[in-house]
């Protein structure tokens, strides 16, 4: 009976070891950056460059690769990409963002804008 046991326990040990090891691993940082975010701040040199237009504008980023933007003025959409490092946020696959923070709560990325200095927006 122990011999038996013994035998379950090791085949139910590799079968386990065979199913964790054909689970692709999941994508965090992609999962992190899926949901509707909410513009709190744009900000030049640590001041708020925020138009009224963009104040409080929602950035909706769906698992299909698809994104809305709406603000006080108009709506954009289109597509959007991680890196598979999770540091650089394209979107278009022309606008390249930089991800400084994303985690369930918060998402900060920041951009170097022409000569000005990093544009770097916060989302809750």
């Amino acid at each position: 009976m122990k011999k038996q046991l013994g035998l379950l326990v090791l085949v139910v040990s590799v079968l386990s070891g065979f199913l964790f090891v054909s689970c692709e691993k999941e994508k965090t940082e992609t999962n992190m950056i899926i949901r509707n975010w909410t513009l709190v701040s744009k900000t030049v040199a640590g001041v708020n460059v925020a138009t009224a237009c963009e104040k409080d504008s929602k950035w909706d980023f769906k698992s299909d690769g698809s994104y809305v933007i709406k603000s006080g003025c108009d709506t954009n959409t289109g597509t959007w990409e991680l890196s598979d490092d999770g540091k650089v946020l394209t979107l278009n696959r022309i606008t390249a963002y930089k991800v400084i923070e994303s985690n369930i709560v918060k998402l900060v990325i920041e951009m170097q804008v022409g000569e000005l200095d990093l544009v770097r927006w916060t989302f809750k």
